[in-house]
């Protein structure tokens, strides 16, 4: 069993050694058995069909004033992330952004960016952000989660989980030791985790404040979600870090916004 098992741990770490990359603004080592555009390129079709359905049971509402506010701030922050990775060595990945930004009208409170550039929010969560500087700061964190690779990151952890539990079925004959490692495989890997939230709060403050946000506005803007009970819970706040944690955080990080901060 013990012989078993070190094969279970050496294949595992074979992988993440061989397939680490560093993320871009806090230098942290990732795991990446899958490519970003790789990725990209299969969430672009899904956010099509997401979008198609949307706009089948007329649930888009992009064309009103709140669907023009969205592409309106969209541009400016789409604009300021371009230009931070034109400034970071990262201009390759700009070919990849493909913008789109809709408006979706439904009372659940969330947002999403997927790879590619494909932005949506649900109008649930325009109450509660309130005003400009907070869209800006939460389309700019789920974009921060495009640049930091989080999704790669995600897909390859899953799919590390999958390689973990074929090799220990091999191993072992598929029994409870098979169970056990996969159920604790799962526990911990999550969409994204504490690490990864944290690092995509940063680059939506940073975002924000390129785009001409007062970046302080983040935390104004996590007070409020984190403000609303745990019934309707904003998607953004709904893994680790607890909120309180998160806009602790972000008043840490608010002296290195600022210096991106032009005022518009």
């Amino acid at each position: 069993m013990k012989k078993n098992l070190k094969i279970l741990f050496f294949v595992t770490a074979l992988g993440m050694v061989a397939s680490c990359t560093v993320a871009p603004l806090t230098g942290r080592r990732q795991l990446k058995l899958v490519s970003d555009k790789s990725v990209a390129e299969s969430s672009v079709s899904a956010y099509r069909q997401l979008i198609q359905q949307a706009n089948a049971k007329g649930l888009l509402a992009n064309n009103t004033a709140d669907g023009q506010r969205l592409r309106r701030i969209g541009g400016r922050i789409s604009s300021a992330v371009e230009q931070y990775l034109n400034e970071n060595g990262m201009s390759k990945k700009v070919s990849d952004l493909q913008w789109e930004f809709n408006l979706i009208r439904t009372n659940e409170i969330n947002a999403f960016a997927m790879p590619g550039g494909k932005i949506a929010f649900y109008t649930g969560i325009l109450p509660i952000l309130n005003t400009d500087a907070g869209i800006a700061f939460v389309m700019g964190h789920e974009i921060g989660h495009v640049i930091g690779g989080h999704h790669a990151e995600a897909s390859s952890n899953k799919a590390l989980a999958g390689i973990a539990a074929t090799v220990t079925d091999a191993v072992t004959g598929g029994n409870a030791v098979s169970s056990l490692v996969s159920s604790g495989l799962s526990i911990t890997l999550l969409k994204f985790n504490r690490t990864q939230e944290y690092e995509a709060d940063k680059y939506g403050m940073i975002f924000m404040a390129m785009a001409g946000y007062n970046p302080s506005e983040a935390i104004t803007a996590l007070e409020r979600m984190d403000s609303i009970g745990a019934g309707k819970r904003a998607e953004i706040l709904s893994t680790h870090p607890s909120g309180k944690h998160r806009i602790e955080a972000a008043r840490k990080f608010l002296p290195e916004a600022m210096k991106y901060y032009k005022a518009r």
